[in-house]
């Protein structure tokens, strides 16, 4: 019950947070400005699912590619400062 309530007091804080912000011309433009790209984005999706899973597979596989780079840089690294550690244990 208590989660429940908690849960709760969190969604209403949030919605008097975004209430008060409104009041700020510039929140209101960037907000409306953000749900129409939001809203824009997911009708794509929708009217291109295929489409949308390709780019999706696309950028994952870069972030794959890049994860690996970063990965060989850190082994790199390690070699390095086990090499140091080890002439300077000389």
């Amino acid at each position: 019950m208590k989660l429940n309530s908690w849960k709760t007091s969190i969604l209403i804080g949030a919605m008097v947070g975004l209430a008060v912000s409104m009041f700020n011309k510039e929140d209101r433009q960037v907000m409306k400005t953000g749900s129409k790209k939001t809203y824009d984005q997911i009708k794509h999706v929708y009217k291109h699912p295929s489409q949308s899973l390709q780019q999706l597979r696309l950028r994952l596989n870069q972030v794959n590619q890049g994860t690996n780079k970063l990965l060989d840089q850190l082994d790199q690294l390690e070699r390095i400062f086990h090499k140091y550690d080890q002439d300077k244990k000389k």
